[in-house]
């Protein structure tokens, strides 16, 4: 099964996260079939950028997000139609 899920970069105390779809049994360090955005929680505002489009087609395609993920990707939606797009 496809996960959309967080993927942790940065250093320590620097976390960063990529947002990937990945194979669930596979660790979160391992290999990634897409990325799809970012999430940056230590800027201020926090910075969150997911290709919203790229999201809902692998979700069409069965990967499921995780609870995280979907709170993002919902930030996400929100955002782009504050922008107008």
């Amino acid at each position: 099964m496809l996960m959309i899920r967080l993927k942790r970069a940065g250093s320590k105390n620097k976390p960063f996260y990529h947002v990937v779809v990945s194979e669930s049994t596979r660790t979160t360090r391992a290999r990634f079939s897409d990325q799809i955005g970012f999430y940056d929680p230590k800027r201020r505002p926090k910075v969150v950028q997911i290709d919203v489009d790229k999201a809902e087609a692998w979700i069409r395609k069965g990967a499921h997000p995780s609870e995280t993920v979907a709170r993002l990707i919902a930030q996400a939606r929100e955002a782009r139609v504050a922008q107008g797009g």
